[in-house]
């Protein structure tokens, strides 16, 4: 069978057109809490007497909604404990204790997301494609790439994400999947124990499972697939090296 080649920019996340919508994300956010304060600065102002700067009537009231209203935009997204960076944080689907100090609202990204890292930094010992079946000696496609490590060897995630599974499957053994948007998913199987709960948002290159020799294995080695919208690819490829 002729190997097929991937072009890893068809597969991973249209940079420009991501940072754009982050973007816009972002300015949603910070319009929202501008809206927020202001309105919370508004009803504030109904329980204090007026300082009869023009002397009651629409002048004054016209003054003190010009400067709320550039008040609350002035406070929109400062810190990172800022309405508008938490609901950033909860649309965008990170968990907002992983932002770091110096990343706020305005900040970039503290995860370099556009290129993946290998789980294992090993070499591959078995390849993306039809191979000797190791228990029946029959020809078998093999969907991923095997890393053969030392058992307990921690297992990182090669691009961040959402967990779907992380459990017991037949053959597969200690099983991991994580979910990176776009169609994307990534596999990591034959595990000796798995770190993470489905449902929990993993970094690039967080620790997620350790290695071992669960499932249809013949030793410890991670066993690791990747998936666009179900179609397996080459993981060598995927890596970009």
């Amino acid at each position: 069978m002729r190997d097929m080649k991937v072009n890893l920019s068809d597969y991973l996340p249209d940079t420009s057109r991501s940072e754009k919508r982050d973007k816009e994300l972002r300015k949603a956010c910070k319009e929202f809490e501008s809206v927020f304060v202001y309105q919370m600065l508004k009803s504030m102002r109904r329980t204090v007497d007026k300082c009869d700067l023009f002397h009651g009537g629409q002048g004054e009231e016209i003054y003190e909604s010009m400067l709320d209203q550039e008040y609350a935009k002035k406070m929109a997204g400062y810190g990172n404990n800022s309405l508008a960076n938490i609901l950033y944080q909860q649309l965008k689907g990170h968990d907002i204790s992983g932002v770091g100090q110096n990343e706020g609202i305005n900040g970039r990204e503290h995860i370099d997301d556009s290129l993946p890292r290998r789980p294992l930094k090993v070499s591959v010992s078995s390849k993306f494609g039809w191979r000797k079946d190791p228990f029946t000696g029959k020809r078998r496609f093999h969907a991923g790439v095997d890393l053969a490590a030392r058992e307990g060897t921690q297992v990182r995630a090669s691009l961040p994400g959402r967990v779907l599974f992380s459990d017991y499957q037949h053959g597969y053994g200690n099983l991991v999947v994580l979910d990176h948007g776009h169609g994307f998913t990534t596999l990591y199987a034959h595990n000796q124990d798995n770190r993470v709960n489905p449902g929990d948002w993993v970094e690039k290159g967080s620790p997620i499972a350790t290695v071992g020799s669960s499932g249809r294995s013949t030793g410890p080695h991670l066993h690791f697939e990747v998936k666009r919208h179900g179609k397996n690819l080459d993981p060598v490829d995927f890596f970009g090296s």
